[in-house]
């Protein structure tokens, strides 16, 4: 609770010092005088300047205040400059009392401190007295140690929550905004209740006021759903950038793998069974084998030349012709790339055209649906001279042959971008995987020219040399079994980040099904349907009273005209 006890205000003028000391009692303070301009907006201010409001009236700092804070007040016929304004003001949260200082013209002082005393008024000068310093309208300062916001909020025990601001992140509901439906402004304020209420960037501020002083549940709800919307978008990035490495990793390798879900979902160990690295459309495993036993046979032969020419001369022609093989695959994909990319420049090309085409019937759609509001006949398809119907084109119409109008033009070009584009991503896949087996390749053929290099040297060697080709096939060997182990090393890791993101995906499908789906809880039309009830009731007796003044105005007019009437 808020409670405000005493108010003081100290102004200095040449003629001394001016102002008022006033205190208040619990329950309702009137404020009156016998004429205006007596000073009771300038108390009111006062009370809003001092907890850093003021923003309900219109603006930050001193310059929302009157002049008699600032320039000069009247003292009758004379206008007394003013050289400082001081306000003092005691309030309480129902348990401690504090004391607030804030000077609107003070010399070495800026209008941004707020000096916190914490004891009653009249004690703000004993030494035993704690005081400090603190700022308002200022960034962070409502988050801040330091901020007098942050301070009053934890004084008046209050926990704002963080909602939407207009720039997507997620602030505090300011105090400004919550108290802008409690401290009503005398000018604005009867014709709307937060019409004092600043902007403060903060999304649907009254909304948001409203909720939290009503203690509903869409404020939390609402949280949960944008707290759920970031687990979503979080999960399902992870989940996107496992994937890809995953599959980047493969391809390295020339391998492919299946059985894995490329969105997030619920899995478990004996799903991730389904996940199978294959190479040259076999089983990973099964290669890995293979390459083992290879390694196996190899390390038996002695790296020696023998007599085994016509072995070696018979490999040598074998990987030629391999290579040969590989390049006119290379060379017949490089075709279909250039061949996909055609087309993808060719549909650009149609696109642009299409667009253009759509663009232009859209605004003459526009133009026509314009023309058509002001009554003019052209717009409308028909000759104002003659009264006959306009075509939508200028073309010469051929007997039994209809033309589009713009709006079936416009329809046709619609379907058509849909069209074009549907056809434009497919030819880009396509290149984008040519180019995958034209790299795979060329790493065939880059090992396949090493392996007949080394074959050629054995052929040109003595007998008693060292036999470069099975030394080479031996590291050959030896680096795919590393490789494609490491690969196998890599799928089992991310395989396991995979079932830790799929637990978190449980959780907030979960978490998701909790959120009601309607926008008020059953408690919250409980709350609402309670206001209205007592708000009614409020208004019941308010009503008889208005009605009963209303009778005695009638009953007053009666009598004043009854008794001129006699008069005359």
């Amino acid at each position: 609770m808020l409670k405000i006890n005493r108010l003081r205000i100290e102004i200095e003028t040449e003629n001394g010092q001016y102002g008022v000391d006033e205190s208040f009692d619990l329950g309702l303070n009137f404020l009156a005088s016998e004429d205006n301009t007596c000073g009771k907006s300038s108390i009111l201010e006062a009370i809003y300047y001092c907890l850093g409001f003021e923003e309900i009236i219109g603006g930050k700092g001193e310059k929302v205040l009157t002049s008699v804070y600032k320039t000069f007040l009247e003292d009758g016929e004379k206008k007394l400059h003013v050289l400082e304004a001081k306000m003092y003001l005691e309030i309480s949260n129902g348990i401690e009392i504090i004391s607030l200082f804030r000077s609107a013209k003070m010399e070495n002082r800026d209008t941004k401190l707020i000096s916190v005393f914490f004891s009653k008024l009249k004690d703000i000068n004993n030494k035993d007295t704690l005081v400090e310093d603190m700022y308002v309208h200022m960034q962070n300062a409502a988050v801040n140690d330091k901020g007098f916001h942050h301070f009053l909020e934890k004084f008046l025990h209050l926990d704002l929550p963080t909602v939407p601001s207009t720039d997507g992140n997620q602030r505090k509901l300011y105090l400004q905004l919550l108290f802008s439906c409690m401290f009503i402004e005398q000018k604005h304020g009867w014709g709307d209740l937060f019409s004092g209420m600043p902007y403060l960037g903060i999304k649907d501020s009254k909304k948001r006021v409203i909720e939290f002083v009503l203690n509903l549940d869409t404020l939390v709800n609402e949280k949960n759903k944008e707290h759920l919307k970031s687990e979503e978008y979080k999960i399902k990035s992870e989940w996107e950038l496992h994937v890809r490495e995953l599959f980047n990793a493969v391809n390295r390798e020339t391998c492919s793998i299946i059985g894995v879900p490329v969105k997030p979902c619920i899995i478990n160990s004996i799903n991730m069974t389904g996940v199978h690295v294959l190479k040259d459309d076999k089983d990973v495993e099964e290669y890995l084998e293979n390459q083992k036993e290879e390694y196996k046979k190899l390390e038996v032969i002695k790296p020696k030349v023998i007599d085994n020419f016509d072995k070696l001369q018979h490999e040598l022609e074998e990987i030629e012709t391999d290579i040969e093989k590989y390049k006119e695959d290379i060379n017949a994909l490089r075709k279909q790339v250039l061949h996909e990319k055609t087309s993808i420049q060719v549909l650009n090309s149609n696109l642009e055209v299409v667009e253009n085409d759509l663009k232009n019937n859209k605004d003459a759609a526009r133009l026509r649906d314009l023309g058509s509001k002001v009554g003019c006949s052209v717009s409308k398809n028909i000759c104002p001279i003659c009264q006959q119907e306009i075509p939508d084109t200028l073309l010469p119409t051929i007997e039994g042959m209809e033309i589009m109008s713009i709006d079936e033009n416009i329809r046709h070009l619609e379907a058509q971008k849909i069209m074009l584009n549907y056809a434009r991503e497919s030819h880009i896949k396509s290149r984008d995987e040519m180019d995958r087996k034209i790299q795979m390749l060329m790493g065939k053929v880059f090992s396949l020219q090493r392996l007949a290099k080394a074959v050629r040297s054995d052929l040109y060697s003595v007998d008693d040399s060292v036999s470069e080709t099975i030394i080479y096939k031996k590291i050959d060997v030896q680096s795919k079994i590393e490789r494609i182990e490491t690969l196998l090393s890599f799928v089992e890791e991310k395989k396991s980040k995979l079932l830790e993101l799929s637990k978190d995906w449980k959780k907030y499908l979960e978490d998701k099904e909790k959120v009601p789906t309607q926008k008020f809880t059953q408690l919250d039309l409980e709350k609402l349907s309670l206001l209205r009830e007592h708000f009614v009731v409020n208004l019941k007796p308010m009503d008889i009273r208005v009605w009963q003044i209303w009778m005695k105005l009638v009953f007053l007019r009666k009598h004043i005209y009854q008794s001129l009437k006699s008069l005359t």
